[in-house]
């Protein structure tokens, strides 16, 4: 992350980032000064009001998105179930395909989700067309780009890894030209 010389704004999402990737370890502090402790102990924090990010460490604490624990004279901030839970919704909202480049595989994604889960099912769905994967049939989405970890992501936070199948194809037979007409810049490969 690159920021300007000014004391930038940190939010939520930054502060339960950089604990779930590496856990803060802080020497031995009284804890009410544990946040700005916890502030100054990372570089990435530098440019942050420092007590911005110790109203959010104890926000996330009194939320039971981080757990603080003493252990021989050291306090350790992790980030708890619920914590990671709540970094998944925000992946979840701003989820991309990372692979834009053809490699000549069509991935199908096919779908039968039971009507109990129907909600997850209209999710998984607006999902789909959001990262531009192509509808070919109600619960059949074909994709000209690598997707997996894409899909991976979606069911397992959907929790419908059981209803969908992604396949992986050389040729589409019927059909491929209407597919390849909504990215018109293929046409000359």
């Amino acid at each position: 992350m690159e920021y300007s010389g000014s004391m930038d704004k940190v939010t939520t999402k930054d502060v339960l980032k950089v604990i779930a990737v590496s856990g803060v370890v802080i020497g031995s502090f009284v804890i009410p000064a544990l946040p700005i402790a916890a502030a100054s102990a990372f570089k990435i924090w530098k440019n942050f009001n420092r007590r911005d990010v110790g109203r959010i460490l104890k926000r996330l604490e009194k939320q039971q998105m981080i757990s603080v624990k003493e252990n021989n004279g050291k306090i350790y901030i992790e980030i708890a179930e619920k914590g990671k839970r709540r970094l998944l919704e925000y992946d979840f909202e701003n989820i991309e395909l990372k692979s834009k480049k053809r490699d000549g595989k069509w991935r199908l994604i096919i779908f039968d989700i039971p009507e109990y889960k129907k909600s997850a099912r209209e999710v998984f769905r607006r999902k789909l067309k959001q990262l531009d994967i192509i509808q070919l049939q109600k619960s059949v989405f074909a994709s000209a780009f690598s997707c997996k970890n894409e899909i991976d992501f979606l069911c397992n936070f959907l929790e419908i890894s059981d209803y969908v199948t992604l396949v992986s194809l050389n040729k589409i037979e019927r059909g491929e030209q209407l597919i390849f007409k909504k990215y018109h810049d293929w046409d000359n490969e």
